[in-house]
C-alpha cells in the first residue's frame, strides 16, 4: 500500500511542474527507484493508471531505473552490489557497512509539451 501513497505524490508532483512549466500534458516520467526501498513498479503503474485520468499526466508513462544495492565494508574497505538487502560483507562477512545507493527514489525527468 505504500506504492499508493507515493504514486498519489508523484502524480501531484508532475502535475505542478507541469503548471510550472507551462506543459499542456506530460507524456513522459523518468523515476529512478533504489532496490533498497522495495517499492514495486508493478505496484507504482498499477496505481498510476488508477490516479493519471483527468491530470496532465493522462497520456504519461513511467520509465522506471532501478539503482542498485551498493555497500562498502568498513572492515575490508571493499564495495559491493548485493541483489537481497542482507548487510553483510560478501567479501568478508563483516556487517560493519555503509549503504553507498539503493534508497533513491526521485524524478530524474518530466517530458511533456
Amino acid at each position: 500500500m505504500h506504492e499508493y501513497s507515493v504514486t498519489k505524490s508523484l502524480v501531484d508532483l508532475c502535475n505542478q511542474e507541469a503548471e510550472k512549466n507551462k506543459f499542456a500534458k506530460i507524456y513522459k516520467i523518468n523515476l529512478k527507484i533504489g532496490k533498497f526501498t522495495g517499492f514495486s513498479s508493478d505496484s507504482i503503474n498499477f496505481y498510476f493508471g488508477y490516479l493519471k485520468p483527468n491530470t496532465k499526466c493522462s497520456d504519461a508513462e513511467i520509465i522506471f531505473e532501478e539503482i542498485p544495492i551498493r555497500i562498502r565494508c568498513k572492515n575490508c574497505d571493499k564495495e559491493n552490489i548485493i541483489d537481497e538487502p542482507i548487510l553483510m560483507c560478501p567479501n568478508c562477512g563483516k556487517t560493519d557497512i555503509e549503504l553507498i545507493s539503493g534508497r533513491e527514489f526521485y524524478v530524474e525527468s518530466i517530458e511533456g509539451e
